[in-house]
């Protein structure tokens, strides 16, 4: 891998490397770590994030483990990808060929927020070969069913509106040619108050780099992804995790992914660990950084055990 001008929404990378996917999509990738970790650590951000998200949880990671950071089709500085290839699927096969061009042997750990959950669960139902070399996934403020139906804390009458008029309302991003939500991502950062954050943790700095990773997102890729998350059941994936150790991360004031979806995934993988920490929104790799980077480390360790903090 080397340093390029990765073609065309945001611009070069300085500091990332590049993967050229199958399809021709080029993906930013960011490798920090020791070359003779006893395991990769490869991370997943949410939707409209990028590998930023990230910042605050790698460096703790990085004092034992390689980490591998990169920002999905559409997100951050990568590329878009040929039009009608924002879905689950392919963004499942792309961590595929991110981990069979940045770490194609040794043990490996999965991490994913958000939507890197569903995106986890995924792969781990389409690639079999790969989640032999996997010592454990970290579930993070995600969902495995559900999606979007009980978001913000709305009752379930609402959001079943809401989520029939999704189609109608995101359906024609798909035709807009944005190469990224806005070049302003001051206007963004005072919406983010709203579902994001837990008490305290809604901070100008936590505003500041969420919104700036939303400005970079790449509306129609974002908005083809939404529609194809709604309402999406991935039970059909769980066996694929029934010899791989699971850590379930949730946060008590997660109003995008509540904590139920945490309890819901808990209940359908009884051998993974839930944690549950309090007053924690959704955007736990900010508000609880050290016990976010202390339940990966520990899947590439011993088997630990639950907690509830």
């Amino acid at each position: 891998m080397t340093q390029t001008a990765l073609a065309g929404r945001n611009g070069r990378a300085p500091g990332m490397s590049a993967v050229a996917l199958a399809d021709g999509t080029v993906v930013a990738v960011r490798t920090i770590g020791p070359a003779d970790a006893p395991a990769t650590v490869v991370l997943h951000h949410g939707w409209t994030q990028d590998h930023t998200t990230w910042d605050d949880v790698t460096p703790l990671l990085a004092r034992t483990l390689r980490v591998v950071r990169y920002d999905a089709r559409g997100h951050g500085r990568s590329d878009s990808g040929p039009r009608g290839s924002a879905s689950l699927d392919q963004l499942a096969d792309d961590l595929a060929e991110v981990i069979a061009a940045t770490a194609p042997t040794g043990r490996l750990v999965l991490a994913g927020h958000s939507l890197g959950g569903p995106v986890l669960l995924e792969f781990a139902h389409r690639h079999p070969d790969l989640m032999q070399r996997v010592d454990g996934i970290a579930l993070v403020a995600t969902s495995g069913n559900d999606i979007g139906s009980d978001i913000l804390g709305l009752p379930l009458a609402v959001t079943r509106l809401v989520m029939r008029a999704l189609p109608s309302v995101l359906g024609p991003a798909g035709l807009v040619p944005l190469r990224r939500v806005t070049r302003v991502p001051a206007v963004l950062a005072p919406a983010l108050h709203v579902g994001l954050f837990g008490p305290g943790a809604a901070t100008s700095s936590n505003r500041r780099r969420t919104a700036a990773q939303v400005a970079r997102s790449h509306p129609p890729t974002v908005a083809a992804l939404a529609l194809a998350l709604t309402g999406r059941d991935l039970s059909h994936a769980l066996p694929s995790l029934a010899d791989t150790r699971v850590a379930i991360l949730g946060g008590t004031h997660d109003l995008l992914t509540p904590v139920a979806h945490s309890h819901a995934l808990a209940t359908a993988l009884p051998h993974a660990t839930l944690t549950v920490y309090k007053g924690a929104g959704h955007m736990l790799p900010y508000e609880r950084t050290l016990e976010v980077a202390a339940e990966i480390t520990a899947l590439a360790q011993p088997a630990a055990g639950s907690a509830v903090v």
